[in-house]
């Protein structure tokens, strides 16, 4: 008999073995059910999380890593731009942070600051794509539908209230009406996990959830025959619909929904009665939208109110809420010209709301168990090109702008993507307070210096402080899919207390 295998056999057994010692069955499981490994299960530091989504690109250098400040200087060198702003002390010894980050510097005490994000990939003038990477720690085309980090998190570790939605997303519009918005719903979204592992959209906080509310002259009586009818109907459809993995879910999720009317979701929302004044005002913008460059692209108000709105879901039990400035390409922190005035603008949009956000959390005991992180999807240098925005390369990841001269103000600022470097904020859920990791050159390009930190393994590094293993993987097309690349993200142990 010949016992010898080919490399497909031996892959093939191998992974079958390795499912079979988890509880799995390879032969018989639906593409939604989990391979859960039977290994030694980590100790969470943080129950809740909250995710600061900043899409657009922030500039590294003007927020949470300063360099010198250099002043503008019509004909100066693009080389000489190496910060448009001061660097101003923190509540932590030692740390700066750039003018106009008053407020957030008075928390660093609670924060660690990873100055030494970096990545290979260069994704030149491709947002969309350096987005979905940010949110999902996979690199598009996957083969299939990545999950979103949120739904990760809400399928691994499920409800901490019953009646709270595991994922909740608040501050972008519902529209999949182009290209474009479909990309970004897709990979904010729940992946192949399936439309039970689907955000909760809140697009204006203020506006509250009409959706939780019933019509007119329906009575909670009457929704709940409706549903019961549902349910009857359901029963007397074929067999093979009544046992579809995708009719279960459509009617688990109505379910769900009418659950939610009742729950204490719909009561955070009551934050304009509920709330003191000043705190509802704390949370807002320090800028009004008249005074911006362009009056047109304002959504100060909707963030504030975001993260006032996700402070109340994390009081009432919700497990990941993301909370996004939306992104809209050249605006916000899509700088492409007049970036020094913009992101003077955009830091009065942002730096109160978030320093009340980590202040309230602390005050109410809830920063010890909540992991707050804020992220963009790459950094930013200077142009490698007099018509910013123009970059015939897309970016200037090398870019050391002895060749470009800085002629105006509309020049000044940084304008280049920079995919290779960039910066992300932790506050609570187990990591350090008052920490830097990494650091960056202080002369373009700013590369990583010292400690340099992947993302997949700031993703294992998040997912270690949620009790998540980065090999924990779902099963798709008889295949595992793993919550870091191939399951090989590596916590970095120095972030964590």
């Amino acid at each position: 008999m010949n016992t010898r295998l080919d490399r497909r056999q031996f892959l093939q057994r191998s992974s079958f073995a390795a499912a079979a010692a988890a509880g799995f069955n390879p032969w018989t499981a639906s593409a939604a059910e989990a391979e859960v490994a039977a290994k030694t299960p980590l100790t969470p530091k943080a129950d809740a999380m909250i995710l600061i989504w900043l899409p657009g690109g922030m500039a590294q250098t003007d927020l949470w890593d300063p360099k010198q400040h250099t002043p503008f200087r019509s004909g100066m060198k693009g080389s000489e731009l190496l910060g448009t702003c001061p660097k101003i002390p923190t509540a932590a010894d030692g740390i700066f942070l750039g003018e106009g980050l008053e407020s957030i510097a008075s928390v660093m005490d609670q924060g660690t600051l990873l100055r030494s994000l970096t990545n290979d990939t260069k994704f030149g003038a491709i947002h969309l794509k350096a987005q979905h990477y940010a949110m999902t720690s996979y690199l598009f085309p996957v083969g299939v539908q990545a999950p979103s980090i949120g739904s990760v998190i809400g399928r691994t570790l499920g409800r901490r209230n019953p009646a709270v939605p595991p994922y909740i997303y608040i501050g972008r519009d519902i529209d999949t009406s182009d290209a474009e918005r479909l990309f970004i719903s897709e990979y904010l979204g729940p992946g192949f996990y399936g439309v039970n592992h689907a955000p909760f959209m809140v697009p204006d906080p203020s506006k509250g959830m009409a959706t939780l509310t019933a019509a007119a002259g329906m009575t909670v009586d009457r929704l709940d025959r409706r549903q019961g009818l549902l349910k009857e109907i359901a029963g007397l459809s074929a067999q093979e619909l009544r046992d579809s993995p995708k009719a279960q879910e459509h009617l688990k999720t109505l379910e769900e929904a009418r659950a939610m009317m009742d729950s204490p979701v719909k009561a955070a929302f009551d934050f304009a009665q509920e709330e003191k004044p000043e705190v509802i005002a704390a949370y807002q913008p320090k800028i009004a939208a008249s005074e911006q460059l362009d009056p047109g692209y304002f959504n100060g108000s909707r963030f504030g109110n975001g993260l006032l709105l996700a402070r109340r879901l994390v009081e009432r039990g919700a497990r990941f809420v993301q909370v996004e400035y939306q992104y809209g390409p050249f605006q916000g922190f899509d700088m492409h010209e007049n970036g020094h005035r913009r992101m003077k603008e955009m830091k009065r949009q942002i730096d109160g709301p978030i320093a009340q956000l980590i202040g309230d959390l602390k005050q109410r005991g809830l920063l010890e168990r909540t992991l707050v992180c804020i992220m963009t999807e790459f950094g930013r240098t200077i142009a490698s090109a007099p018509s910013a925005g123009s970059e015939t390369e897309g970016f200037a990841e090398r870019h050391t702008g002895e060749d470009l001269i800085i002629a105006n103000e509309k020049m000044y600022g940084f304008h280049g993507h920079f995919s290779s470097c960039n910066c992300m904020t932790f506050f609570g859920g187990g990591f350090k307070k008052g920490y830097v990791h990494g650091k960056t050159a202080e002369r373009h390009p700013m590369l990583a210096v010292e400690n340099p930190v992947p993302l997949i393994d700031v993703y294992a590094t998040i997912y270690k402080a949620l009790g998540i293993r980065a090999d924990t993987n779902y099963v798709t097309e008889g295949r595992p899919f793993y919550v870091t690349k191939d399951g090989k993200g590596k916590p970095v142990d120095a972030l964590l207390t």
